[in-house]
């Protein structure tokens, strides 16, 4: 083993990182053409259900409350004026979005008898029609929205309907028909006032006149519109006691004393009754008074009532009317394609993503270093790219022909880890883990550019169930058995490649089954490995692959050196790892990897890493 070769053993392979630093760019560009087909497939069915969904039109009219609500006065039957508050504004929101409120729209729109609106059944019973007016508002109700910014008196209304002029018609009445219900409701509660006062002045008016009359007979009962009686009365008081004072001093007889004491008490108390009539009147005319001032109250807020109601104001104003809008706000079509191309590109990210995550191919040095543990030969270009190669022809007749390409190159770098070698003769062994991953077409490149180069080698061909090495090199001959070989009846027959003699290159096929016995088979194998050690500077083994047939580990004591061909983005990890495992497991000297129809430009396009890249250096020249 060269010293090349035993540092290349020695390396740890490095951690492998697919992505590197980056990594999203060449994740877009490995599978850039998978992506477009999905983002192209995600706008085609997003434009494809777009087609399919019915359009909604949407309409928006604006309402802006008054500053201040007027409203009458329970306690005193007057107008006055409140601040509108947060509780009040959504209080009137809440109107808006009753359902009693959708029923007085719906009938101001005459929705209840639309067809177009809710299909009519055609059974006209009670029950239907009820039912009917209910999923007129059940839908009327889901059709427009209300609601306000911050603190403001302002409130939108949005309405959404399949017919643009319905959406409209939806904002627009339920604008009117709350500006016009707010008036309305305020005109019948002045109504009632009024109503109310009407009835009271009536009332008020008859309670005043019978207390007037009840006054009047009670001065004429009383005399009360006798002015002087008050004043005779308390002369004929002062009068009698005078006359009694007098008759005890002048010793008046008692009858007369009597008499007069009798006309005093009489005169005394008619004066009392008079006192207590008056002070009965002046009560009564203060409740007269009273009564009269309610009255003439009555009458002048009934008169400001009836002046007032028609100057009631709106309790709201349309400041924006709906209009039909001239496009459906459903689907938004460029809006969903725009999000449907973003999503279907992340869709595509995210799955090319996980196939790049789940490909367990090898595609680079690193790779195979690290499912391996060991280090990578080289990369082989594929060489049928070359317009000068036809598919006919095989890889001796390419490498002749094109000894300055990319392939060729390649090979010859492969083939530079024997020359300093300074044994007699160095044995490896080509072989894959399974069948069509380009071991015979490796085997003869390297035996051919060794030669080319100045080795003397053997290609052998132990793949006796295919016979691939043997035929690429244009051999007929059949499979011969080991022991010919070691006997020397069976020679190494000169390879011929159109005619023309390859100087230092040598073929020989052995059947590798050849010996039922094994034991006496490693005996063959081990004295053929030492007679060829001293004939042949280079001796390549084509065998079969290892994961198929047992051949290889049947005959792998012949070999110095294992290197498997791992096939550019066709073998698996797990191909690569079994190989190996099974080669080591069995003692057999695997120690190296060759990468094999690497697609050079794909390669360095994709960002795969590795020398391979590295090929396209002269393309157009080596031809």
């Amino acid at each position: 083993m060269t010293a090349d070769t035993q540092h290349r053993h020695d390396t740890t392979p490095s951690d492998f990182d697919r992505i590197g630093l980056d990594g999203f760019w060449i994740i877009l560009r490995r599978h850039l053409r998978m992506m477009m087909l999905i983002v192209i497939g995600v706008i085609g069915v997003t434009a494809l259900v777009l087609t399919r969904l019915d359009e909604r039109f949407t309409a928006r009219s604006t309402l802006v409350l008054t500053g201040l609500d007027t409203r009458v006065s329970r306690t005193d039957t007057q107008l006055e004026s409140f601040e509108l508050s947060r509780a009040v504004i959504e209080t009137e929101m809440d109107v808006l979005r009753s359902r009693a409120f959708a029923a007085q729209v719906a009938d101001s729109l005459a929705l209840f008898d639309d067809p177009t609106f809710v299909k009519i059944g055609a059974n006209p019973s009670a029950d239907n029609v009820a039912l009917h007016q209910e999923r007129v508002l059940d839908k009327l109700q889901s059709a427009y929205k209300v609601f306000r910014s911050g603190e403001s008196l302002a409130i939108d209304i949005i309405a959404t309907a399949d017919n643009a002029k319905l959406a409209a018609k939806i904002a627009n009445g339920i604008a009117d028909v709350y500006i016009q219900s707010g008036v309305s409701e305020q005109k019948a509660n002045v109504s009632k006032s009024i109503d109310f006062l009407r009835t009271r002045v009536a009332t008020l008016g008859e309670e005043l006149t019978l207390t007037e009359l009840d006054l009047a007979d009670f001065i004429r009962e009383n005399k009360l519109d006798d002015d002087q009686l008050p004043e005779r009365l308390r002369s004929q008081v002062q009068y009698l006691t005078t006359i009694l004072r007098a008759g005890g001093q002048e010793g008046q007889d008692a009858a007369n004393t009597e008499r007069l004491t009798k006309e005093l008490a009489s005169v005394e108390a008619a004066l009392q009754d008079r006192t207590r009539a008056e002070l009965t009147q002046m009560r009564k005319e203060r409740l007269l008074e009273l009564q009269r001032s309610r009255y003439q109250t009555a009458i002048e807020k009934l008169n400001e009532l009836e002046t007032q109601i028609q100057l009631v104001g709106q309790g709201a104003r349309q400041v924006s009317v709906a209009r039909a809008p001239a496009s459906a706000s459903w689907p938004n079509k460029t809006a969903a394609l725009i999000i449907s191309a973003i999503g279907g590109l992340v869709l595509a990210f995210v799955v090319a993503l996980v196939l790049d995550l789940m490909n367990r191919r090898l595609w680079n040095e690193e790779q195979t270093i690290r499912v391996s543990g060991m280090p990578n030969a080289g990369f082989l270009p594929r060489f049928n790219r070359s317009i000068a190669f036809r598919p006919q022809d095989s890889v001796a007749h390419y490498l002749l022909s094109n000894p300055r390409s990319m392939f060729a190159q390649a090979v010859r770098s492969a083939t530079g880890l024997w020359f300093d070698d300074e044994s007699d003769g160095w044995v490896v062994m080509i072989t894959s883990g399974l069948p069509h991953e380009g071991k015979s077409t490796v085997t003869v490149a390297l035996g051919l550019a060794a030669a080319v180069d100045g080795l003397k080698v053997l290609v052998i061909d132990m793949d006796s169930h295919r016979e691939d090495a043997a035929r690429l090199l244009e051999s007929s001959e059949p499979p011969s058995k080991l022991a010919d070989a070691v006997s020397g009846a069976v020679r190494p027959s000169p390879v011929v490649i159109k005619g023309e003699r390859i100087e230092g290159l040598d073929l020989i096929s052995l059947d590798a089954r050849s010996s039922a016995n094994l034991k006496d088979q490693r005996k063959l194998l081990s004295t053929l490995k030492e007679k060829l050690h001293q004939e042949y500077d280079l001796i390549v083994i084509d065998t079969p692959p290892v994961l198929v047939v047992d051949d290889t580990l049947r005959i792998g004591i012949l070999a110095d050196e294992i290197w498997q061909v791992v096939r550019w983005g066709r073998t698996s990890e797990t191909v690569l790892r079994d190989t190996v495992e099974r080669l080591k497991r069995d003692g057999l000297p695997i120690s190296a990897t060759i990468i094999n129809d690497v697609d050079t430009r794909r390669h360095r396009r994709l960002g795969y890493g590795g020398y391979a890249q590295y090929y396209n250096y002269g393309e157009g020249y080596y031809k």
